[in-house]
């Protein structure tokens, strides 16, 4: 990345009126990047939750300790193993986001939307919904397509089939926008 590459997540998180949950926010991340907005995060794997870049994970504790990011943590109880879950929500400093606006921003591909209405319409959208969403972008551009799309799809994310439709609508809504 480039010096102060990492301020285009702050953007990206300001243009949605702040994110709840780390998950949401890498596939928020992973679709603007592939809708070809110019975010510097290139090195999107595929794990568990779907697409996760490092550098997002590292650009938001860079951000948060360097208190441009205000952090908040809710205790969701406990998992099976006795674990503690969490809730992680992120919010730009308000006296801080001007500045981001003006000197950060991301800019739009040719003939799309601003990344403020696009980003805060992924917002909107469900957790699980953007989760099966941008895994099936990722396996397509790996080079997937047809029974073999579908059945990695069902393997991957098989625990998230009841979103299945909602991801495939979201996808379709993008694609008739011209946004991917």
């Amino acid at each position: 990345m480039r010096d102060f590459d990492e301020l285009k997540l702050a953007r990206v998180i300001d243009a949605c009126g702040g994110i709840d949950g780390r998950v949401k926010m890498q596939k928020i991340v992973y679709l603007l990047k592939v809708m070809g907005y110019d975010l510097p995060f290139d090195d999107f794997v595929i794990r568990q939750q779907g697409p996760f870049s490092r550098s997002v994970a590292w650009a938001t504790d860079v951000l948060t300790g360097a208190e441009i990011l205000q952090e908040r943590i809710d205790e969701l109880g406990v998992n099976s193993e006795g674990e503690p879950v969490r809730q992680y929500s992120y919010q730009v400093r308000d006296d801080i986001a001007p500045l981001i606006r003006k000197s950060f921003d991301v800019k739009a591909p040719r003939k799309k939307r601003k990344i403020d209405e696009v980003a805060s319409r992924l917002k909107q959208k469900d957790r699980a919904v953007l989760e099966v969403a941008a895994t099936r972008v990722f396996l397509e551009r790996e080079g997937l397509c047809g029974k073999k799309l579908d059945d990695e799809l069902q393997r991957l994310k098989g625990h998230l089939s009841s979103e299945f439709q909602n991801a495939n609508k979201l996808l379709a809504e993008l694609r008739a926008d011209l946004l991917l």
